[in-house]
């Protein structure tokens, strides 16, 4: 580099990922509920997505809903799926290839805390995104 003041320097970051890719916790996004209708509040954090896409043109990116266990086993699978597609029909309405993109319901099925408290049942009802 020049010994020069107000540079412009460009840095390419590659990372190697290990093992299975991990799936963030999209904190932040929530739905009216019993409802698959995202909440306007929650557009900022599903842009966090689109965003993503739009820089690493190569990806694709599995959407998936979750919920406690709550309720009907059944229903509650079915909402999940209902609100993992509305997340991604949200990410293709920003000009995302709707090909990149999969949407999959849990249900309760995937806890990552228990289902015995207020606390860990809202934890427990999330949307993740994950690098496939």
């Amino acid at each position: 580099m020049a010994d020069e003041p107000s540079q412009s320097v460009k840095l390419t970051l590659r990372y190697k990922r290990e093992g299975a890719p991990k799936p963030l916790i999209l904190d932040g996004v929530n739905f009216d509920t019993a409802k698959a209708t995202i909440r306007p509040e929650s557009f900022p954090r599903l842009d966090t997505v689109v965003d993503f896409m739009v820089h690493k043109k190569d990806a694709r990116v599995e959407i998936s809903g979750h919920t406690d266990s709550v309720g009907n086993a059944k229903a509650n699978k079915t909402l999940s799926e209902q609100r993992a597609q509305a997340c991604r029909n949200y990410i293709v309405s920003k000009g995302i290839d709707k090909k990149r993109l999969d949407a999959v319901g849990f249900g309760d099925e995937r806890p990552i805390a228990p289902n015995d408290t207020d606390e860990g049942r809202q934890k427990n009802r999330r949307i993740e995104a994950k690098e496939l």
